[in-house]
């Protein structure tokens, strides 16, 4: 297993409570070294391309980098989804106003993406409003702007400063009342950006 050693529990149940108001934080989690070690991981998996173009005909995203939804459940990847989980299920408990069905959040989908040089990234979007209460995003590699966006026409955004070693937490419906799922983007991209995304999605856990 992959230890998070940079992670601050206090830090993290801090940054929790004022993820409602920020949409985005990221958070230091490990080591450069690994970084490297989890790249060259990640690049062994089978990459497919993304849709270049999804959503409704009005409101069309545009897409331009690789990914791969269906990593082993004994690949390592996983291992670090379980130990965020072992960190991030008791403090979403204790921390935050979590009801309902949220109070059985879980990791339970995980996706690598890999955006090369010069590719055009993600346009504005949001995630689908099955994942709940926290995004996660463990950054390995590469370089990109990853912004939040109040709509999906803006076009420059709020830059979220997140660097390789870094965990991205951004909220997702359940996280707080009333939360409305933030626009966000990936673009600038001139050094191959590996990332690791894990997900609580409600629609797993229903029969």
């Amino acid at each position: 297993m992959t230890r998070l050693d940079l992670l601050d529990i206090d830090e993290v149940a801090e940054k929790l409570g004022q993820l409602p108001a920020k949409s985005a934080i990221a958070l230091d989690c490990i080591p450069k070294e690994v970084c490297t070690e989890l790249s060259l991981l990640a690049d062994q998996l089978q990459y497919r391309d993304a849709q270049p173009v999804t959503g409704p005909g009005k409101t069309p995203v545009y897409q331009d980098f690789e990914l791969d939804y269906e990593v082993p459940r004994e690949h390592r990847f996983w291992r670090i989804a379980e130990a965020l989980q072992q960190l991030f299920g008791p403090l979403l408990e204790t921390h935050l106003e979590v009801q309902g069905e949220e109070t059985h959040f879980k990791l339970n989908d995980l996706i690598v993406q890999r955006y090369p040089t010069g590719c055009a990234g993600i346009s504005p979007h949001r995630d689908h409003i099955e994942y709940r209460v926290v995004i996660l995003i463990l950054l390995l590699s590469g370089d990109g702007d990853f912004r939040i966006h109040t709509d999906r026409d803006e076009n420059r955004g709020k830059l979220i400063r997140f660097q390789p070693g870094q965990l991205l937490m951004m909220g997702a419906p359940g996280i707080a009342p009333g939360f409305v799922r933030p626009f966000h983007s990936v673009r600038h991209v001139s050094d191959v950006r590996r990332t690791i995304g894990m997900r609580y999605d409600r629609r797993l856990n229903r029969p």
